[in-house]
């Protein structure tokens, strides 16, 4: 029987026959979903959509990774799943439930420390050691594919008729010639809009379509299969199975301390942009009513209009 106490988390959900499942789409219960490998694998090679000759065999994860490379060591923020491949390509997927002004300051600086760890690995990589010397220096520079994967719980990309974007860097003059292709196709972020995703996307056509929609939208909205990897994914969400000391503890680390910081700062800095536009209006107020008055008093000593309107026009 569902537990009583459970039933007004808004993180845990209870089908028809009183079974409660979390929802994954909370930073900690993510994690659950995403803790292990052949999850990870089957995420990522459906959301990029590698073939065969290119998909991903193996690799290793981990959560939470910090990013002390530019933050401060005692206080870093955290990659949600930090991912590398045994063929050394590096990703990293994030779940955002909040929009704000620092959305992509943060996802910048996220995908900046994904290309330096992933730079960092690649060189002590056996692949790399292997190369004879002459070829490890001319490769000095060379950097290992790396992509930053963002599920958005909320609307990011403009178009409305799509679900998912690619961003790169791109010339500027190609793309007034029409003819922009990334200038660095190793490094790229994949965005993704969950709202858009579940408006344009009913069912479950593909394997990208139930690892989104079990993510967007929960366990209790993807159809039951007999697919091992769907159904182990569905079962580590299963609230019987998980410690209730675990469960006190997600709850305590449900929500992330750095993304309500960002929010408050991202309120100041619009309550402090409103009084300026305030203060603003108001002294625009005064000067039309001091401009009038001005006009009036010169109207007053037969001042011609149009000279009234000149010297008005002066200020």
């Amino acid at each position: 029987m569902p537990n009583n106490a459970n039933r007004t988390k808004k993180y845990i959900v209870t089908n028809e026959q009183g079974e409660e499942f979390l929802l994954p789409n909370y930073s900690e219960t993510f994690r659950i979903l995403m803790d292990d490998k052949e999850t990870i694998r089957d995420v990522l090679n459906s959301v990029l959509q590698l073939d065969h000759d290119h998909e991903i065999m193996d690799l290793e994860y981990e959560f939470e990774k910090p990013i002390d490379i530019f933050m401060p060591e005692d206080d870093p923020s955290r990659l949600d799943v930090w991912v590398s491949t045994r063929d050394n390509r590096y990703l990293n997927i994030e779940l955002q439930n909040k929009v704000h002004s620092f959305l992509f300051d943060r996802m910048q600086i996220y995908n900046a420390d994904l290309t330096l760890r992933g730079k960092y690995e690649y060189n002590r990589s056996e692949r790399f050691k292997n190369l004879p010397e002459e070829e490890r220096k001319r490769r000095y520079y060379e950097l290992p594919e790396t992509v930053s994967i963002w599920l958005c719980n909320f609307p990011i990309l403009k178009s409305k008729d799509v679900f998912k974007d690619t961003w790169s860097v791109y010339s500027e003059c190609d793309i007034r010639k029409g003819m922009a292709l990334p200038l660095f196709p190793k490094n790229k972020y994949i965005v993704i809009d969950l709202p858009n995703f579940v408006r344009l996307r009913n069912g479950v056509g593909s394997r990208e379509d139930f690892w989104l929609r079990l993510i967007s939208k929960g366990p209790l909205q993807v159809p039951a299969t007999k697919d091992p990897i769907f159904e182990a994914a569905r079962n580590r969400l299963r609230v019987s199975r998980i410690k209730p000391e675990l469960l006190q503890a997600l709850e305590v680390n449900m929500f992330d301390r750095h993304e309500y910081e960002v929010l408050e700062a991202d309120a100041y800095l619009k309550g402090e942009a409103d009084g300026v536009k305030q203060e603003r209006k108001k002294n625009e107020a005064a000067t039309l009513a001091r401009d009038a008055k001005m006009a009036e008093y010169f109207r007053s000593k037969g001042i011609p209009e149009e000279i009234i309107s000149g010297g008005l026009a002066l200020k």
